[in-house]
């Protein structure tokens, strides 16, 4: 009897046991299920835009550095010390405008005693012409010998001399004493600064006091290779994108060179770009894109819109679908589509990252 209860007893432990892992099995699955409805209802906000046929300028692309169209270095033409210094690195500053004062308390001095000498000599030559003017008169009256005459003559000669002498020493310290005065050759912005005041300059430090540089459009230089300088043409659209402005600036092609670099082999281009604004820095660098022929009337999608390197979402339906695109010219924002899109498709340009295939997603402005 005893033997037979225990049998019981150890039959019920079994079935419970069972029964409860059944009910932990079922809610369990169960509460999966929820999770999984639950993230399947959860619509994925996304940004769409609709498939239009448009224009597509194809570019050619290429890296270079930004740069001034004007720069000038501000060096000294005379050895010296540095007695003043205008403007500070970022001032604008005008064509004509004082940037640096060179110390020309000896220059002067020595201006001084030219424009003495010039005196002197322009007396000693009002002399020499008088004496002369009365020799004529002497001649005249046949009271002077010929050697006389001739002597009279020398002295004037050496007047004049002295005289064009004492002029150009007094010119060429008005000269420096001038050029002492360092001032802005056009309107720009003071990028460097070498020097503090009281320096002393030399020629041979080789470094300027300021660097000043034009910055109201900028240029950047490029390097274009024989196969492809055939189809860049003087007066091309340009476009520059750097990645400190989230717009490409616009600008042109302003010359192009005719014959190859011996060393490189390759030729050289210039494009330009309004920086009126301020927005572009010179010194940094960035991509310059091409405009090189017009394609018309195909679907034109951002390249931002791929997920991969050939694959986007398309919506449909509040679903959104991954479908496989191909595209036959491309710049450096954008593609253009040759299959896997058709006209008024609607495809994701934003939120494509988090999605799956067939995920519900929810339209956002």
């Amino acid at each position: 009897m005893i033997k037979e209860m225990f049998h019981m007893k150890k039959s019920l432990i079994i079935t419970f046991a069972i029964l409860t892992l059944f009910l932990f099995s079922s809610c369990s699955q169960d509460q999966a299920k929820t999770k999984n409805e639950t993230y399947v209802r959860r619509a994925v906000p996304v940004k769409v835009k609709v498939a239009k046929p448009q224009t597509f300028l194809s570019t050619l692309a290429y890296n270079g550095s930004l740069t001034a169209i004007q720069t000038a270095r501000i060096i000294p033409e005379i050895p010296g010390k540095i007695e003043a210094l205008k403007v500070q690195i970022g001032d604008f500053v005008s064509p004509g405008q004082t940037l640096v004062q060179m110390d020309v308390s000896t220059l002067q001095l020595q201006k001084k005693q030219a424009e003495a000498g010039v005196a002197v000599s322009e007396a000693n030559l009002i002399d020499a012409q008088k004496n002369w003017e009365r020799l004529q008169t002497l001649r005249s009256e046949n009271a002077v010998s010929q050697q006389q005459a001739e002597k009279m003559k020398l002295g004037l000669d050496a007047a004049q001399a002295q005289m064009s002498q004492a002029r150009a020493a007094y010119d060429l310290l008005k000269m420096q004493v001038d050029k002492a005065t360092l001032k802005a050759p056009f309107t720009g912005v003071i990028t460097q600064k070498g020097f503090q005041p009281g320096d002393l300059y030399s020629p041979a430090t080789m470094m300027p006091v300021y660097t000043l540089q034009n910055v109201s459009r900028i240029k950047v230089e490029l390097q274009i290779t024989s196969n492809e300088i055939a189809k860049i043409n003087k007066g091309q659209r340009a476009s520059l994108k750097v990645d400190y402005l989230s717009e490409p600036v616009e600008g042109e092609v302003i010359l192009v060179g005719v014959a190859a670099d011996p060393m490189s082999k390759t030729f050289f281009v210039e494009c330009q770009f309004d920086n009126s604004q301020g927005q572009l820095r010179a010194g940094t660098f960035g991509t310059v894109a091409i405009a090189i022929e017009e394609i018309h009337d195909v679907i034109v999608i951002p390249r931002k819109s791929l997920i991969d390197k050939s694959h986007i979402f398309i919506v449909k339906d509040d679903h959104a679908y991954q479908r496989s695109i191909d595209f036959t010219q491309e710049s450096l924002d954008h593609l253009v589509v040759k299959s896997g899109l058709v006209e008024n498709e609607a495809y994701v340009i934003s939120g494509a990252y988090v999605l799956t295939d067939s995920s519900l997603v929810e339209i956002s402005e």
